[in-house]
């Protein structure tokens, strides 16, 4: 019995921790071509660009002007 709980304690958390990583986001840019985001891109005002990394861990920076739409991916 006390495997039990102890398992099913485990198995909560996982699925907690799992709920609470880093949220990913597709950027559709003007030419028609999307690139997937770990963690929201952040705005830049000085340089009118968003930047983020991408799922090969490499950061990128992409101007405002060519940035179509960015949204959240569904789990």
């Amino acid at each position: 019995m006390k495997k039990l709980f102890v398992a099913a304690v485990f198995c909560s958390l996982l699925m907690v921790v799992a709920g609470c990583g880093s949220k990913h986001h597709t950027i559709t840019k003007t030419d028609g071509s999307t690139v997937v985001s770990v963690g929201e891109p952040e705005f830049s005002k000085d340089s009118n660009t968003y930047t983020f990394e991408n799922l090969d861990g490499e950061e990128m920076t992409i101007k405002r002007e060519d940035v179509q739409e960015i949204r959240e991916n569904q789990k």
